[in-house]
């Protein structure tokens, strides 16, 4: 087989002063070749900015919904407990009149992390803001 066989040669342009012929020559398949391979470059390309704004997206929903949850605890004040407190008394004392009592107890336990409603004395309780 003949070098020319195997990649067949077609002329491209016929340039030149009179009588003077110059062929350029072009490989059979170099430019589809290369624009095959610009498209599959920019469809990697737009690939790579999708899974980047997806990343982004995914990251700052993350941000957003922790920064709720964490919020109340470091809104708050911290008390250490006293032999014989419970969290009614000090959902009672420490937060003005007119809020829920049980409302302000669930967002005390919920800072805290409390399964349950034993308090040991000198434990340092964080008192989360909470809203009427």
């Amino acid at each position: 087989m003949r070098a020319d066989e195997k990649h067949p040669l077609r002329v491209v342009a016929v340039t030149g002063r009179p009588g003077e012929a110059r062929l350029r020559l072009a490989r059979a398949g170099v430019r589809v070749r290369r624009a095959r391979r610009a498209r599959r470059a920019a469809g990697l390309l737009r690939f790579a900015v999708f899974l980047l704004l997806v990343f982004v997206a995914v990251w700052a929903g993350v941000r957003v919904a922790n920064a709720t949850v964490e919020s109340a605890a470091f809104d708050g004040r911290s008390y250490e407990v006293q032999n014989g407190d419970t969290l009614w008394q000090i959902a009672a004392s420490e937060y003005e009149d007119g809020l829920d009592t049980r409302a302000v107890v669930y967002a005390i336990r919920e800072a805290n992390g409390l399964d349950d409603a034993v308090l040991q004395p000198g434990e340092v309780l964080t008192l989360p803001y909470v809203e009427q």
